[in-house]
């Protein structure tokens, strides 16, 4: 099976929230979409009540949730913003998805199946568009939005600060990972990323990975190798921009080649980017993407271990 023939769909999750998810969804997707000459066509899926990846990530102006909640209450087709970047659309998240999780229980009691409907409408979807990936980004505390978004992605990925609210969220995501794998999801763990993190700190990161690695023990995979700096102020900016990382550098880049002039022009304003140079954090997410890749070309020569793929 080669990396074209089906959509790849990845979720993104932590039971704990503020530990990357949004960014790292938005930064991937961009990355896999603007990859070499023709890029690959990318479908991001906001599930999260909060709509961070829509709004604030990609600067989408969506639909505050509806065709989402719609699908996974009524089945009804996803209705994706198209060309968000160049090769990638969104599917956006939004309060309404808040009240389809609060009707969750009263949906199952009416034989209604969330995540029966959302498999059948994305497989449609992605057959009609040929997307290559799907991320699926999941907000921290909505369950039964959660177990949904469990039962129909392919892999898992899962991002944590190295503080102990971050890793606790883990362990619980780790836990209802294995609950729906026993009601016979198909989802593999793809790995667990390491978010925030000072390369300095080189003590501290390796008892984390160790921890992390103790996590895994049984799951067939580990942690992943790379890890995302601590970049503040360019956090700052990609959200106030509505950038990833790596569209980031090109603005730093463009600013740096103008601040000459600025500086001559007593009118223009001093303040441009907080960042002075997001290569690094950019270069982080390149080799996470690198990793991502050869993860599921590794999941994928192991039929064994490899569940079903949608489109």
């Amino acid at each position: 099976m080669t990396m074209t023939e089906a959509a790849r769909v990845i979720l993104v999750a932590n039971q704990k929230g503020g530990v990357g998810k949004s960014t790292t969804v938005a930064t991937v997707a961009e990355m896999i979409a603007t990859a070499g000459k023709r890029g690959r066509r990318v479908l991001v899926v906001d599930g999260d009540p909060q709509a961070n990846v829509t709004a604030d990530d990609l600067g989408v102006d969506g639909d505050r949730g509806q065709s989402l909640a719609a699908t996974l209450q009524f089945g009804t087709p996803l209705v994706p913003v198209r060309n968000v970047r160049a090769h990638l659309d969104v599917i956006a998240g939004g309060p309404q998805l808040a009240i389809a999780g609060a009707a969750a229980h009263l949906m199952t009691e009416n034989g209604i199946d969330m995540a029966a409907n959302l498999q059948s409408q994305l497989a449609a979807l992605c057959a009609a568009e040929g997307y290559d990936v799907v991320l699926i980004d999941s907000g921290p505390g909505d369950v039964p939005l959660l177990d949904t978004y469990l039962s129909v992605a392919n892999y898992l990925l899962i991002p944590t600060r190295d503080d102990r609210g971050s890793l606790g969220g883990v362990e619980l995501l780790a836990r209802r990972f294995w609950r729906a794998r026993k009601r016979g999801a198909s989802i593999q763990l793809l790995g667990v990323l390491l978010f925030d993190v000072n390369p300095r700190a080189e003590k501290r990161n390796q008892e984390v990975f160790a921890q992390i690695s103790e996590m895994l023990e049984g799951s067939g995979t580990t942690p992943f190798d790379v890890t995302i700096r601590s970049a503040p102020a360019a956090a700052v900016d990609m959200r106030n921009l509505h950038k990833t990382a790596g569209e980031l550098v090109a603005l730093a880049h463009a600013e740096r080649r103008s601040r000459l002039s600025k500086l001559r022009d007593k009118k223009s304003p001093t303040r441009g980017l907080w960042s002075s140079d997001p290569s690094g954090l950019a270069a982080d997410y390149q080799e996470l993407v690198r990793q991502i890749v050869a993860r599921l070309v590794r999941y994928e020569s192991e039929p064994a271990a490899v569940g079903e793929r949608v489109g």
